[in-house]
């Protein structure tokens, strides 16, 4: 699977998991994931480290869409917090900056199932980088 044509940053993980971008622009960044047996816990919920991986992934999107820059994002810190296990056959996460400095971009994203409910929420820390030689 490929990334949506919204992005010209290619994250080989990203596709590897089935991650599609929906939306990047300079307010936010929105991405998507539907449900597959390889993704899950032994709960039978989206696995924990898939969701981190997701609001990572969303908040640096968040920041390129910000700056307008396909170079790349830095991840300097990031905390998460878990609300509720993800059943649902699809999870949407999105982000947004909230502080851009010259190099460095504060964010927040959160995790939803179908129905809307906060799977979890996330805060960060981006640095960006020169573009990709």
């Amino acid at each position: 699977m490929t990334q949506s044509a919204i992005s010209r940053v290619r994250v080989p993980f990203v596709e590897h998991l089935g991650i599609r971008l929906l939306e990047q622009s300079q307010a936010r960044a929105a991405i998507a994931l539907d449900r597959r047996p390889e993704l899950l816990n032994s709960w039978g919920a989206t696995h924990g480290g898939v969701l981190m991986t997701m609001l990572d992934y969303v908040m640096s999107a968040a920041v390129r869409g910000h700056y307008g820059v396909d170079g790349g994002v830095l991840t300097v810190d990031m905390s998460v917090g878990f609300m509720k296990a993800g059943f649902g056959e699809r999870i949407v996460a999105d982000a947004r900056v909230l502080h851009g400095g010259q190099s460095t971009a504060f964010c927040e994203g959160e995790a939803r199932d179908e129905k809307g409910a906060l799977l979890a929420k996330a805060i960060g820390t981006f640095k960006l980088l020169g573009e990709k030689k």
